[in-house]
């Protein structure tokens, strides 16, 4: 089996092939901390994340850099709006950012790096691509790269034509009066005296955006990158900037081999937007639902596709969890009533070919959403066998075995994965049933307060039960 990836520099499906053997340089561009974090950036890194582990998981030897922008105009328009130093409010958001990753299970890149500890290295490309006469410095202290100078690379991933970016895109380049082309792009920005900054030769300034990330990518990564990624929103003008000032200054092509970019993510079929009063926050969130069913309805969408987000989804996500996750769980009630003896009733077969199933559907492309659709079918099975045939330990801890294996890719189960034998400390199925059965009696002889007592045992031990027309169906939570 191959790994086929879609490369937006391309806009194909090609196999995986790195620039060195299984060695894997990947860079992520992280976030702008002038606020909490929203769901966008939880659908982006938890994607990437995604694909991070699956790489690990194939033997691919990764190197994973996202950085941290900690300043930036919006972090300076943001702490003159609320009146704080803009380092400290960076300071503040960068911790609550690493703080929501955490609680979402995203693993932390190899290297985080901040801007603002990398501002001689930056200034260093700077030179450099002025002296390759790529740039060009302005009598008011900016410096901006020349788009004249590389025209016939413009569009190379966002496949538009200069005349296109003029006319659709001009509005999200900076227009200053300054520059000598619409489309040049700012390397250094000059500071007032009010504003952070760092001496440079052209005056005291601080970087520009786009020039942040080929700085850090090449330190910590490598000249040439494996894999780019970020939201599709990043494709024109900030990925396209890099590729230029990266090739630019190292003559070295491609900047990366594969360019990888996330859909968007909209709340009830309309854009994100603070104005429309339909913002939220990860940490917003999070009050209202789990991390893990957060994860979970992010992977149930491919990554490239775009995710609506509303609450009525997040519940079917939570459900659809519950699912796959109260396998597991009786998995392991089932484990400790198992018998010694070989009766594995196909358990291992099912486990081989839900294996096959997973890295067939990851291997295109990470389809996150048909490994999960994968994985139900799979839990299904596994629930008919145990319910039908009480099979055995070894078989039984073969499918646990599975759950947790593919579980270090989809990050999703480690609160079902990690109870370990406390989970075989609770009531057997027998005895759940025998609980019910005298609730039942109580409730005929009408004494409710009995009843409820049982329920209140049940629940305590982590027994949902529901009263139906068809009788009383319970499960574990």
């Amino acid at each position: 089996m191959v790994l086929r990836v879609y490369n937006t520099l391309t806009r194909q499906m090609e196999d995986f092939v790195p620039l060195h053997d299984m060695k894997v340089n990947m860079y992520v561009c992280g976030p702008t901390v002038y606020d909490h974090c929203h769901l966008g950036h939880a659908r982006s890194y938890i994607s990437f994340d995604v694909i991070r582990r699956y790489l690990g998981y194939r033997k691919y030897d990764v190197r994973y850099v996202s950085n941290i922008t900690d300043v930036d105009d919006k972090i300076i328009n943001r702490a003159r709006e609320i009146g704080v130093d803009p380092f400290e409010l960076s300071s503040r958001f960068a911790l609550s950012f690493i703080e929501d990753m955490d609680r979402l299970n995203v693993v932390r890149p190899d290297i985080q790096p901040l801007v603002t500890d990398h501002i001689p290295e930056i200034i260093g490309m700077i030179e450099g691509l002025i002296d390759r006469g790529l740039a060009y410095p302005t009598q008011v202290g900016n410096v901006y790269y020349d788009l004249t100078s590389s025209l016939g690379r413009v569009g190379i991933l966002s496949h538009q034509t200069v005349e296109g970016l003029l006319e659709g895109s001009g509005s999200r380049v900076e227009v200053e009066e300054d520059k000598n082309y619409r489309l040049d792009f700012v390397l250094w920005k000059s500071s007032s005296p009010d504003e952070p900054g760092w001496e440079s030769p052209w005056g005291r300034g601080r970087p520009g955006w786009h020039i942040e990330c080929s700085v850090m990518s090449r330190k910590y990564g490598s000249q040439q990158l494996d894999i780019h990624g970020g939201g599709v929103d990043l494709i024109f003008p900030h990925h396209e900037a890099e590729i230029l000032q990266s090739e630019g200054y190292t003559g070295l092509q491609p900047f990366s081999k594969y360019w990888m970019h996330n859909g968007f993510l909209t709340i009830d079929q309309e854009k994100m937007s603070k104005s429309l009063g339909n913002f939220f926050t990860i940490k917003q969130v999070l009050e209202e639902f789990p991390p893990e069913v957060i994860r979970f309805f992010i992977l149930n969408t491919h990554y490239r596709n775009t995710i609506d987000f509303s609450e009525k989804h997040l519940e079917e996500a939570g459900r659809a969890y519950e699912r796959i996750a109260n396998t597991i769980v009786n998995l392991k009630f089932a484990l400790k009533e198992a018998p010694d003896k070989d009766s594995d009733h196909g358990l291992s077969e099912q486990v081989r070919q839900a294996r096959d199933s997973f890295i067939t559907s990851m291997d295109e492309d990470f389809n996150t959403r048909e490994a999960l659709a994968n994985l139900f079918v799979f839990a299904r099975r596994v629930n008919a066998i145990i319910s039908a045939n009480g099979p055995d330990k070894k078989s039984l801890r073969k499918v646990l075995d599975f759950f947790s294996e593919i579980d270090e890719v989809l990050g999703v189960f480690r609160k079902e994965m990690a109870v370990g034998e406390k989970i075989a400390e609770g009531p057997s199925d027998e005895e759940i049933e025998e609980l019910i059965h005298q609730r039942e009696k109580s409730r005929k002889a009408k004494d409710w307060a009995r009843a409820d007592a049982i329920r209140d045992e049940l629940q305590d031990k982590g027994i949902f039960i529901e009263d139906g027309k068809e009788g009383v169906r319970w499960r574990r939570t």
